[in-house]
């Protein structure tokens, strides 16, 4: 939930400006902000208490700059940071999903097959970071958002400038001690197999609603992590091996993420669909609006109130209304007078002369109207950008390129298509549509591999169809159509063929390839 800016909030965090509360942890405030482009991030600003000294601020800007280099499917792209600002403060993408807590607080514990899905997708941000050469040290459930195309991980890569202070800070050992591994509490140093620890941790809460080493004060939550047995008995019996084996006590023992991820396989060569946990598409369409709400909110004031100088007599000293070469209005008050302080003017602002009035009464008759144009205007424009109403720019169906480009009505000569269709019972509906995915490029600088996408995504009425030509080796794509209307369908046809169909109501989704194992291979 985005909650409003408080009084001693700051307004800004180097060139982004904050809109809204996201979050408060040990490190300090998470704020969503936008950036002087438009682009809206995740802000979190670091607490006084961490910045004040100089070894962290040098750990803080190691670590960013190494959490950059993360890339991979289930992971929070860290875009922006400045480790020695008054308040240190770094930027990633903003992500409008509930975090895996929120979700299970609201909506319940997940099935085991959701659990498998989910366990996959952090297996694949953890070993995006591993690779990377870092390691989280902080997942959590409150760590982890859900997305229409799976979870993903966030905060990664910074706990180890918390190193330094997290021993006398009570408040973050708090938070966190339910999730940290035995070597971690022992202050030993953690490496990835604490990760592994951690993430059995987290799926041991999506599938019971409860932290594996119960609650309490935090010396017996520590003592319990280090010594304590935990009881898979409400974990689903098909998932107390995988879970089971990444709590076990000695770091040495615990298995590797690519064992997890095999032992998280409903079957041999099998993959657990992603699908969005109940209730978590309304969560998410809930996220959009808050935002959409927020940005209204930031209309500036539009309407300048053009008045007549007070002081402005003619050449001849003449008001409009005849009044002495004193500037009198037609009241007979002179500068600073009853009138003037009834419609509000102030004698003490300098301003140009005025024009003759006499000789120029189509002037404020023009004034008079202009004001009234603005005002109007104005009064539109609030109650289009505060009103769901349909808007004028909606994006038609036609030939659009990965990166969401409009190709035209010239034909593409590409090897393969993708085509999305967006349908609701309704024709007519206004739906924000948003894709992206994976794609691999060869040329001769060598391969490269990254997202693409259509950026905000774009806003279009129903029956929509986006016909994307491709050329690069696509691995997967996911698209999502999100409105107020129920049953909105989203389709996915490759080369013609349908591959993928969603239907639900608020948020859509779907999604290519269906079984995640074989998007190395390419959809085509």
């Amino acid at each position: 939930m985005i909650e409003p800016l408080r009084t001693g909030d700051p307004a800004e965090s180097g060139p982004y400006r904050l809109l809204g509360r996201l979050a408060a942890g040990g490190m300090g405030q998470v704020f969503v902000g936008r950036s002087r482009g438009g682009r809206v991030v995740a802000v979190k600003v670091i607490h006084p208490g961490l910045a004040g000294g100089h070894e962290f601020r040098v750990r803080f800007a190691r670590e960013v700059e190494a959490a950059r280099r993360v890339g991979g499917y289930h992971t929070a792209e860290v875009v922006d940071a400045d480790a020695y600002a008054g308040a240190p403060w770094m930027a990633t993408a903003y992500v409008p999903g509930p975090s895996l807590h929120e979700a299970v607080s609201r909506n319940g514990v997940l099935g085991a097959e959701a659990v498998r899905a989910l366990g996959a997708g952090l297996v694949g941000g953890l070993e995006a970071i591993h690779t990377a050469g870092l390691v989280h040290r902080d997942l959590k459930p409150a760590n982890v958002l859900l997305t229409v195309d799976g979870p993903r991980v966030i905060d990664f890569g910074i706990a180890r400038a918390m190193d330094a202070t997290s021993v006398t800070t009570s408040g973050d050992r708090l938070g966190t001690a339910a999730y940290m591994s035995p070597e971690q509490v022992r202050g030993e140093e953690a490496g990835p197999p604490s990760d592994v620890f951690a993430l059995g941790c987290v799926l041991y809460f999506a599938a019971t609603g409860r932290s594996p080493f119960g609650s309490g004060p935090t010396e017996a939550i520590v003592y319990r992590v280090v010594h304590g047995e935990v009881d898979l008995a409400d974990v689903p019996e098909e998932l107390r091996g995988p879970v089971g084996d990444c709590l076990d006590k000695e770091a040495a023992a615990r298995p590797t993420l690519a064992h997890v991820l095999d032992e998280l396989r409903p079957g041999p060569g099998e993959v657990a669909r992603w699908r969005l946990p109940d209730g978590v598409g309304r969560m998410i369409a809930e996220r959009a609006e808050e935002l959409r709400d927020l940005q209204a909110r930031e209309l500036p004031a539009v309407t300048e109130i053009v008045r007549p100088d007070p002081d402005g007599a003619g050449p001849d000293g003449a008001g409009p209304d005849g009044a002495g070469p004193d500037g009198a209005g037609p009241d007979g008050a002179g500068p600073g007078g009853a009138r003037n302080a009834e419609i509000g003017w102030d004698p003490g602002v300098k301003r140009q002369p005025a024009r003759a009035w006499r000789r120029r009464p189509l002037v404020w008759w023009a004034v008079g109207v202009g004001v009234a144009v603005v005002t109007v205007a104005t009064v539109w424009l609030v109650r289009v950008l505060g009103a769901e109403q349909e808007p004028v720019d909606a994006v038609a169906s036609g030939a659009y390129s990965l990166a969401g480009e409009p190709l035209g009505d010239a034909p593409v000569d590409a090897p393969h298509t993708v085509r999305v269709e967006i349908v609701t019972p309704e024709e007519g509906e206004v739906v924000t549509v948003d894709y992206r995915g994976q794609a691999r490029t060869t040329t001769d600088g060598g391969t490269q591999e990254g997202q693409v996408g259509n950026g905000d995504g774009f806003t279009v009425r129903t029956p929509w169809t986006g016909t994307i030509p491709v050329e690069a080796e696509l691995l997967s794509l996911a698209v999502t159509a999100q409105g107020s209307v129920e049953n909105i369908t989203c389709r996915i046809s490759l080369d013609g063929e349908l591959a993928a169909e969603g239907t639900d109501s608020y948020t859509s989704t779907c999604a290519v390839p269906v079984d995640m194992a074989t998007a190395l291979d390419g959809l085509f």
